[in-house]
């Protein structure tokens, strides 16, 4: 595996891996959601580069050992998806397949409706083109701004740069103190909040028509972050999109059920 780093067009320094393979299929290119980083990907890579596809993966900025911007405005989502493009443009990728989980599938979604001309296709892991359902109200969602802005201006900076451990065969939750502690007290609460407050005030619900390329949507059956109902409703408004639901698998379904996800990028890409 070879590590590296691309240099956003604000400056900010983004890390990422690169699992090369013979294989003369696009690349597979991951990103990770809110609070994870790449190491998050490693049960879902395995069996892919094991196929053949060379696999790239990236610390979004806040995370991992990517730069952690104090500025707020930093956290744009325009902003981190140019950092996907950085490191497009480093490693000289031909139309990727863009995978993203989560809050990385939203971001996944904006680049791809904003760039669809350098994809080859598109992978959306439990995403979501709003606001979780519980943040749907426009005075949930000012509270919610005006609480995180507090919070990020009282953050300390993180204690170092870090990745998470994630055990072999551990079930996650959707929403675990411990973890979501120590993950803030690496990456920083601050850069937590700003990617969070993000996430809180997009709306792509009007863009998703403009997403050309082949696209797979991946829900899980009982996702209590972004529920079915709304993949289901991205499934309608993609033009090109193909919805698979896994069974009995939650938000965390990269880590849950690795070889579910696993299976259904497989055959996605068979086509």
């Amino acid at each position: 595996m070879r590590k590296d780093f691309a240099t956003s067009k604000d400056g900010s320094r983004i890390y990422y891996e690169v699992e090369p393979a013979e294989n003369s299929s696009p690349a597979l290119f991951f990103v990770h959601g809110i609070g994870g980083d790449t190491d998050g990907w490693q049960f879902v890579r395995g069996p892919l580069h094991a196929d053949g596809f060379t696999t790239v993966s990236m610390d979004l900025r806040g995370h991992g050992y990517s730069d952690h911007p104090k500025k707020s405005s930093a956290y744009d989502i325009k902003r981190v998806a140019e950092d996907i493009e950085a490191v497009f443009e480093q490693e000289k990728l031909q139309k990727p397949v863009l995978i993203g989980h989560s809050g990385g599938a939203v971001v996944a979604a904006q680049f791809a409706a904003m760039h669809p001309d350098q994809l080859a296709g598109l992978v959306l892991i439990a995403g979501s083109y709003c606001p979780p359902p519980y943040l749907s109200s426009p005075l949930m969602r000012l509270i919610t701004n005006i609480v995180i802005r507090i919070g990020a201006f009282i953050s300390p900076p993180p204690y170092k740069k870090w990745h998470s451990p994630y055990p072999t065969g551990k079930h996650h939750k959707e929403f675990e103190v411990y973890g979501l502690l120590r993950t803030m007290f690496y990456n920083s609460l601050r850069s937590y909040l700003h990617t969070s407050n993000t996430l809180v005030q997009v709306d792509l619900k009007d863009h998703l028509h403009k997403i050309s390329v082949p696209t797979l949507l991946i829900a899980g059956e009982y996702d209590g972050i972004f529920p079915l109902h709304i993949s289901q409703e991205m499934h309608r408004r993609i033009p090109a999109a193909h919805l698979v639901t896994l069974d009995k698998t939650n938000h965390v379904s990269i880590l849950n059920n690795p070889l579910g996800v696993a299976r259904a990028i497989q055959e996605f890409l068979r086509f």
